[in-house]
């Protein structure tokens, strides 16, 4: 299971009051997953997704959480976070940066074809149209910069190719 923070029905009810999506009806923890707490929320108005960011320090979300609403104001298919009352995406729950956003329909595709595959390659061409009008005043905390730093640090855990 990969939730490794608990929200229980009440702590998440509490933290609900803060947006306009209804009443609590389900909270089901996500199973799949790697780094995240996830749990499908289905409220009174609808089904979203719950994230507490389990590694992320909360300075760098607002980039990942403003891109994935422009790339969903653009047209593409996917999660639109969910602003709360102060129209804000990222609040706190259980001490961990959380957001709400949109739930997709659909299913992952465990062995996608040739025509899937296309599929996928044609949205990414979309995705990354859209994502060049993004904003340029927040810089990507995983961008250029940080691949600098990054390759300086496992550089030492390299293997030297013999000669």
């Amino acid at each position: 299971m990969s939730v490794y923070t608990n929200v229980s029905a009440a702590e998440l009810t509490a933290w609900l009051a803060n947006y306009s999506v209804g009443r609590l009806l389900a909270c089901e923890p996500i199973k799949a997953g790697i780094e995240n707490s996830n749990y499908f929320v289905t409220t009174t108005h609808g089904r979203y997704v719950l994230t507490l960011f389990e590694r992320l320090p909360a300075e760098e979300l607002p980039f990942y959480l403003g891109l994935m609403a422009h790339l969903a104001r653009h047209g593409i298919p996917c999660p639109a976070p969910i602003a709360d009352l102060s129209d804000r995406y990222l609040q706190t729950l259980n001490g961990k940066p959380a957001a709400l956003v949109s739930r997709l329909s659909g299913k992952s595709i465990e062995h996608p074809d040739a025509a899937a595959c296309a599929e996928l390659g044609a949205l990414l061409a979309r995705m990354h149209l859209a994502a060049r009008s993004y904003g340029a005043y927040l810089e990507n905390p995983r961008g250029p910069k940080w691949w600098r730093v990054a390759a300086q640090e496992v550089k030492p855990c390299m293997k030297k190719k013999p000669a």
